[in-house]
């Protein structure tokens, strides 16, 4: 049984990174696209003047994308909380992890709701802080607490929702699938489905097995992810 019958062709790690925080831009392009626009002589004008526009040049236009500067940009954004409006606390130690909710809300419709429940919550959560002396300074930011992910894998996730890349790997898979089940991002769950199949080939099992371990209990979506990963190997060895 093959874990994913989507033919999404993943792009190789040297492609996924990000140069200026740990990654690496090679491989990665601004593409122009030519195109060249007709336009039809007007039946109304006179067949002199229909004559003289066609002879003459057709106007081209150029379509050019940026999305590596975009992706850059993006990334960037979430490193500096002053410029972000949403902020994760994650796992038991609540270490901060940024985002922006137009990105968050957009993406996904979990976040979204998250994001509008905390948004619901914040007046209460203003007024207790005034009557309390000894309470925490107020902060812009809209506060959600996840605890059920580990902090790297939380991270990834995040950037992959703001800037649409990820470097999968045998250690943060399962919390990258358990993550693209909770807040519905298809593509990465295709994504880690494809990364898990090539990894199963080539006799890296055990290591993915090992970071199931941590999700196991927290996420349906975990368990789901080992009976797939069995099932394949079964097709393999049979």
């Amino acid at each position: 049984m093959d874990l994913c019958s989507s033919q999404l062709p993943l792009v190789d790690n040297d492609v996924l990174n990000l140069s200026d925080f740990g990654y690496d831009n090679e491989g990665c392009s601004s593409g122009y696209d030519s195109a060249t626009e007709h336009s039809g002589s007007d039946r109304d004008l006179d067949t002199s003047i229909s004559d003289n526009s066609s002879s003459t040049a057709e106007p081209e236009v150029t379509k050019y994308r940026s999305t590596q500067e975009l992706c850059n940009t993006l990334q960037y954004i979430i490193s500096l909380p002053d410029l972000c409006d949403v902020m994760f606390l994650v796992g038991e130690k609540r270490v901060p992890v940024y985002g922006m909710k137009a990105v968050l809300a957009t993406r996904s419709r979990v976040f979204y709701n998250l994001i509008l429940e905390a948004q619901q919550q914040l007046p209460l959560s203003k007024k207790s802080k005034k009557k309390s002396k000894q309470g925490p300074t107020p902060s812009n930011h809209i506060v959600i607490e996840i605890n059920k992910y580990k902090l790297e894998d939380f991270w990834e996730l995040v950037t992959f929702v703001h800037c649409g890349k990820v470097n999968i790997n045998a250690s943060n898979v399962t919390g990258l699938y358990c993550g693209a089940t909770e807040f519905s991002l298809s593509d990465l769950k295709i994504a880690c489905r494809d990364f898990t199949t090539k990894s199963i080939r080539k006799g890296h099992t055990s290591v993915i097995l090992k970071s199931v371990k941590f999700y196991l209990g927290l996420h349906g979506a975990a368990t789901k992810f080992v009976e797939m990963i069995r099932g394949y190997q079964k097709s393999v060895k049979g």
